[in-house]
This record gives structure tokens, sequence and C-alpha cells, in this order.
């Protein structure tokens, strides 16, 4: 298929954030012999104006889209966050290229409301929509059409990494871009539980906006050098939006795959229901800041233990959470009958 990809990316962080989703999906639809190209929707908005001002060129960004794809007449149009390209720029897609499919992708959660009210924007114009949270909750998103889990996954060309192999500098790592403000995020408050625990524990704890973070080839390096690793996701939008049970089933931030694929013991949430793709020789599960402590000691003082559960878990993510199986479900969901591989992952639709 000749695939066009929408968003996903921007130049200004086409080094420092080269782990994204979005790249990691484009290697798998070309290592499937899939014809891909990208539009950037937000630099090519960025472009078309003498300001460089993304919203003054919106209109020449949605009509340079319709120009390209007139061009190279996708069979699929796979957007990503494309929050440039306009509804009716989709509508003039769809009676232009009547042949093809579209698809949207969201790796951002649904207990978001700025999230879900973009999502269904396009939604009711698309063929399928993929979000990385599994469940009823998709119903929100769904506009009407079906709307299915897609894991964030891992790709053996940018998770690098053998953290169980390697030894290690660091014993617990977290990275994120910030806090809530105002304080009280629920992942403060475990990573400051864990320091007064385990205060003879070597912790890499960054966060972005408070020391600038770690990106690029710096955090990959980070990654492979520590012995375990917290999946710590949002659970709310602030104290005003917290979210519900169905909000989280099988969901995570795309750090899981950042840690499971370079070889990390990961250690997640029981709430997330992340048991779903991986089982408890895989993955570390725990239910409170205490029992998460516990853990961590253990393993840390247990290193075959430890080194034997991440190669496990990298075993799993890289053999059945990869690249190019989530390049394939999309495809087997939009151009095919039945799926063509016994996927891990939740694969219903929700409508």
């Amino acid at each position: 298929m000749k695939v066009m990809v929408i968003g996903g990316n921007q130049i200004k962080y086409f080094a420092s954030r080269y782990y994204a989703f979005a790249n990691k999906l484009v290697n798998g639809l070309t290592r499937n012999n899939h014809a891909v190209v990208r539009f950037f929707d937000r630099d090519v908005a960025r472009l078309d104006n003498v300001l460089r001002s993304r919203v003054f060129g919106v209109k020449g960004a949605n009509k340079e889209l319709l120009q390209q794809a007139a061009t190279l007449k996708p069979d699929l149009f796979l957007f990503i966050h494309a929050d440039v390209i306009e509804p009716r720029t989709v509508l003039r897609l769809r009676e232009n290229h009547r042949g093809a499919k579209f698809a949207q992708i969201s790796i951002d959660a649904i207990f978001t409301p700025r999230n879900v009210k973009f999502i269904n924007t396009k939604s009711h114009l698309m063929d399928a929509t993929f979000v990385t949270t599994a469940g009823e909750g998709l119903k929100k998103i769904s506009g009407g059409k079906p709307a299915y889990y897609i894991p964030n996954v891992t790709d053996p060309s940018i998770e690098t990494g053998r953290a169980f192999d390697a030894d290690c500098e660091t014993d617990l790592f977290f990275a994120c871009g910030s806090f809530e403000p105002g304080g009280h995020d629920p992942r403060k408050e475990t990573l400051d539980a864990v320091r007064e625990q385990l205060p003879d524990i070597k912790a890499d704890f960054t966060i972005a906006g408070r020391k600038g973070g770690l990106w690029g080839d710096e955090y990959i390096e980070a990654l492979s050098q520590s012995r375990c690793g917290l999946n710590l996701s949002r659970e709310r939008d602030g104290p005003h939006h917290p979210s519900s049970p169905e909000d989280l089933y099988v969901y995570s931030s795309d750090r899981i795959s950042h840690l499971t694929g370079n070889g990390i013991l990961t250690f997640s949430h029981k709430k997330f229901g992340l048991d779903r793709l991986f089982t408890d020789d895989e993955m570390v599960f725990f239910d409170s800041n205490d029992d998460l402590a516990t853990k961590i000691s253990h393993y840390l003082g247990n290193d075959d233990a430890r080194r034997r559960v991440a190669r496990n878990g990298w075993e799993k993510s890289h053999g059945e959470l990869n690249e190019r199986l989530a390049a394939q479900f999309i495809e087997d969901v939009l151009c095919r009958e039945k799926l063509t591989h016994p996927y891990i992952w939740p694969t219903e639709k929700v409508i």
C-alpha cells in the first residue's frame, strides 16, 4: 500500500524525540513492505507564512495536504495528533480518494477532556480510531465508528538497551515532562514515598520541567543503565478531571515501551490493567506505595530474579508488542476480514 502519515512529529523534536510512537509505526509500515510518505502538518503550517506561525498557516497546510495527496494517491491515510488538519479537509480527501481507508491514532489519555474533544472532531469521519486505552472507555471517542486499542510499541532499531545484561549504574529510574501544577500529583507522591522508604538506593528521577529533562540518546542511555524503572502514568487531568476505571484499562504512557524495550525491570500499578499484556514473571505489579517499596527492595536484593523478570519483559515487549505487529494490526482492521496474528492485546471493536 501507499500510506500517508499526517502529523506525529515536528522538525524541532526530530532528534530529541526520535523514539516517538509515530516514528516506530512508520518503521513498522515500511518493514511490512508499504510505501510511506509523511506530512508534518504543524511544520507545513509554520513554513506557509513569513511569521512562521502555526495558526496563520492552517489554511495553507490544509491546501498543501490536498495537493500532496492528489499526487501520491494513498491507499491509507493515518492521522496522528494532526491538529492542524480540519475536518472539512478530511471530507475533501474522502471525496477525492474514494477507495482509500482513513484512520486516526491517539496516544494520549481519554480522561483528558481536551484530548477527547480533539479526537471527536474527526472520529466520525474515520474508518477507525486507534487509542492506547482499551475497553468500554473507547465509546466516548468512537463517534459512532469503530474504535480500537493499540499498544505502545517497541522498535529494535530504537529500543537498543539490554539493562538485564548490563552492569547498571542506577538502581531506579523515572522520567517525565512535568508534574501537575499546584502539587498533589499521584506520581510525585509515589516518588516521595520511595525516597523516604528507600533512602540508600541510587535513584534517578528526572522531571523535565525542573531540570531540563533527558532527551534523545541521553535518555536511551540512561534507560540502558538502570536496573529498575517506574512506569508511572498520569491518572487525571488536574484535580478536577480524575479518571474513571474504564479510562485506565490497559492504559500507559509510552514510557512502558521505553522501559521494557530497553530491558529494565518495570514496575506498574495494578489499577492500569497491564496484566492483560504482561505476566507477573515479565513485569512487577504493585497496589500501593508501601507495596512498591517492598518489591523494589526485594528485586534490588535478588539480582538474578531482577535480571530474569526484566529479560522476560524485554522478550515479550520486542516479540509481541513491536512496531511491525502494530502496523499489521491496523492493516488487518482496515483492509482484511479477519486478524492475521494472535495479538496479545485487546482487539475488540468498540462503538
